[in-house]
Formats: structure tokens, sequence, C-alpha cells
């Protein structure tokens, strides 16, 4: 048995609609099938809830929405009763986002219960179009919603994880049950519901991580991701032409490299599928003839030792500059705990005497500098924010034992005169990462790519 989760951009059109479902239809074995919501909706929900809305702006954005969807439908269906079932089933759904975008409208307020039933809407109109599109073609695929079908969030909005136990008891049941009727079930991902009812999303790109966790609870025999890309490669071939692709990664590198910037898969999705020692396979949707990238508890050491280079382009450097800020007791405590409260992640950590570094988004850095200037006198004297930084992680299996290997890099990296900020080696046995001045960025990733794939 396995699971299969489709992208938002293998949904965007009719076309690949159709692929998606030649896929499942011509895989024999049992299966779940994941989907996210087609490309670009949940951004569209995201910002259409960023500010206050007029009543006939719902109106207008609600059938936007729907003949959106329709015009998919129409596309790829053609037998008339399972045509007039999705169309209702759709309508439904619309209406409950209809009604949430009113009580936002009139309240003139956007609580994270609220925004998370918003942002779940996609995949709720996605699972329609896709179960239909099955059925039309012969599939006898049942759409389930993740909430329906029982998946049990930690009641985090906007962030939550999945609660594996109780998880279990609730899908098992009822996917075997669906089995045994000759069923595929295909299921929303990207969020869940808490033990009270209340919608909780996965965070953005969540589905990856829904799969997973439902690979994890029926103890799958493997996990297949299924994107618009051909896998993992040794860096964004955008930057470096001769980028080649990974064949296999450990569960280690692959989490390493999705958290630092690989937007290959969603950074959690390897926690549940490692608890089972479930093989996660990612494929190309448009290129299923493509080997892709497999990911398995240990990977293929190279000889060069690094695999792949990923990057994040817009993050900032936070000092914290405060006498005796880096020895004195509490005072990283302090710091982190009212970054976490401000919503801001914390990517990387260098202390001083005198001052604390932190690595964050640029995005953050109004927040942050809020969150601290709250801070008792004493611990904050002063803070000076470093913009336009890029973060570079490395990554290979067997990187933190092979002597040299750091050198190499950083030698690559000097020879193109570029400056190296921050650097954290020792975290991970799989990784370096360390930041350059954003400028610097794509030369510095062609100057390692260089020396270690030549």
């Amino acid at each position: 048995m396995k699971v299969l989760k489709f992208g938002g951009s293998s949904l965007k059109s009719g076309e690949g609609i159709r692929r998606v479902c030649k896929i499942i239809a011509n895989d024999d074995e049992w299966k779940v099938v994941v989907v996210s919501a087609i490309s670009g909706v949940t951004e569209e929900l995201i910002a259409f809830v960023s500010q206050m809305r007029k009543e006939d702006e719902v109106e207008a954005f609600i059938k936007n929405m729907e003949e959106k969807h329709l015009a998919l439908l129409n596309d790829f269906v053609k037998n008339g009763a399972v045509h007039k079932a999705a169309c209702a089933k759709m309508k439904e759904k619309l209406l409950k986002l209809e009604r949430a975008l009113y009580g936002f409208s009139y309240l003139e307020e956007l609580t994270p219960r609220t925004k998370d039933i918003v942002q779940s809407l996609g995949e709720r109109l996605s699972v329609v179009l896709v179960a239909a599109a099955l059925q039309d073609i012969g599939v006898k695929a049942l759409g389930m919603d993740a909430d329906e079908l029982g998946i049990i969030t930690d009641g985090v909005y906007g962030q939550a994880s999945a609660d594996l136990e109780a998880t279990t008891k609730n899908i098992a049941p009822k996917i075997r049950a669906m089995f045994d009727r000759g069923e595929t079930p295909v299921v929303t991902g990207f969020f869940g519901r808490t033990p009270e009812g209340h919608v909780t999303v996965f965070g953005r790109n969540g589905s990856d991580y829904s799969a997973s966790v439902i690979a994890n609870c029926l103890n799958a025999d493997a996990l297949e991701i299924w994107k618009d890309v051909d896998g993992f490669m040794s860096v964004d071939p955008k930057i470096v032409k001769e980028a080649v692709p990974i064949d296999q990664l450990s569960y280690d590198e692959a989490a390493e490299l999705s958290y630092f910037g690989a937007q290959v898969l969603h950074p959690r999705t390897v926690e549940p599928a490692r608890m089972k020692n479930i093989t996660i396979l990612v494929k190309n949707t448009f290129k299923p003839e493509l080997k892709g990238t497999m990911i398995k508890p240990s990977g293929v050491q190279r000889a060069q030792t690094i695999k792949s280079i990923s990057f994040m382009k817009n993050m900032a450097i936070i000092k914290i500059f405060g006498a005796g800020a880096g020895y004195k007791t509490g005072v990283m405590s302090e710091i982190s705990q009212k970054l976490t409260d401000a919503d801001v992640n914390i990517y990387s950590a260098a202390t001083s005497q005198t001052c604390i570094a932190l690595l964050i988004s640029k995005n953050d850095t109004a927040r942050a500098e809020k969150a601290l200037a709250k801070s008792k006198k004493g611990v904050v004297e002063r803070i000076e924010i470093i913009d336009d930084i890029a973060l570079l992680c490395v990554v290979g299996e067997g990187l933190g034992y092979e002597k040299g290997i750091a050198a190499r890099v950083f030698t690559a990296v000097a020879n193109e005169g570029v400056n190296v900020m921050m650097i954290s080696a020792g975290a991970s046995f799989v990784a370096y990462h360390f930041t350059v001045d954003k400028k610097d960025l794509e030369r510095t990733i062609k100057a390692i790519h260089r020396e270690f794939f030549n």
C-alpha cells in the first residue's frame, strides 16, 4: 500500500489533472491520494483576507473562485452524472467559504481560527475535482476532507502538528473499509482538526506533511510526492545549468535541504515517514518516466561528499548588544522566548561576550525589533540589523566526519573574494550552513558547485 501526493502545480490545468489521473489509474497497488489546492488558490485566499473587504467584494471573489474551478471541471469531466454531483459539492463548499468571508467582512476582524478555515477551502475544492476526474475514467474514487476523515492536530493555528496516535485510530479503519469496497480515497492535504473539531492548517505547502502523516498512520510501504520538478538537484538549475539530479538522499539530507531553502519538500515531511522507515520518492508529474529522488533511512555517500547546495535569499542578521550578553544566565532564553511570542523563527545563532547574533527572515525584522525593545535593561542595550543577507547550506552524508571538506568549501568561497559572516557546523553531521551578502550569492553557489561537481 502506498500514499501518492500531488502538488498544486500538477493540478492547475485540465491536461495536468488528466496526467495525474493516468498516474493513479495505472498504479495497481492499494493507494491513498492526497492533493494540494490548485496552484495559486491558497495565495488568493490569504491575499483576500489580508485586508478588510466589502460585501460586493466577497460576492465577486466567490464568483471568480467558482468560475476557476468550474472551468477545470468542464475541461475533463464528460460524464453528466459525475459532473452534476461535483458541481453540487463545489457549491456546498463555496457556500461555507462565502459565509466565513461575510463573517470576516461584518466583524472586521480576522482571527487565527477564521484564517485557517478560509485557507483550507483550496484543498476542499481540489479534492472534488480530482475525485470527479478519476470517476470520469472509471476509477471508484471517494473524495474526503481531512477533518471529516479524522486527521487530528495539536490545535496550533497556522502551524499545527498531527497527533499521530489519535489520527491512526480515526483513519486506519475508515481507509481499510474503503479498500475493502474497492474505493480509492482522495484526501485533502494541508490541514486537520482539533479534537474539538476546529480546523488547523500545517503551514504553507503542508500537504507533503499531510501525506507523510497518512503514510505513517497506515504503515504504508512508500510515500510518493509528485511535483513539477524532477526531484532534488545538486543545486537550483536556474542558477547553475550544469546541475545534476540526485538519485538518493538520506532522511537527514532531505530534511536539511528542505529546511534551508530547497522547495522540493515541506521541511516536516520526513518526520512521520522516518518513524516507520517509509521510503519517500519524489517524482515529476510531467515526466513520470524519470527516476526522481528516493529518500531512505541512510543515504549513499558520494566520493566528493557534498550532494547538494540549497539557499535562502531574503535573510537578515539581528545583533543584540548588552554587557555580558553571551554568558549571563537566562539572556538567550529571554530573547528566544520574546521572538517566539512574536512568531519570529531563528535559523542560526552565534554568541560573544557582548553580542548575540541571530539569523532570521528579513520579513521578520520589524517584529523582532519591536519584541526585543521590551526586554529589560541590561539584557538588550542596542540592536543592529544587517539586511540583504543570503544563507547557503551544503549537504552530504558523512560531511561532518570527512576531513578537508569545510576547507574546500571556504577556500572556494574565499577565492571569489566573498566574505562569510556567520557559520554553523556541528549541529548536523550532514550539513554546513553559512551566510554571505545577498549580492554575492550566485557566484558563491557557482564556486562551490564547480569545486565539488566540476
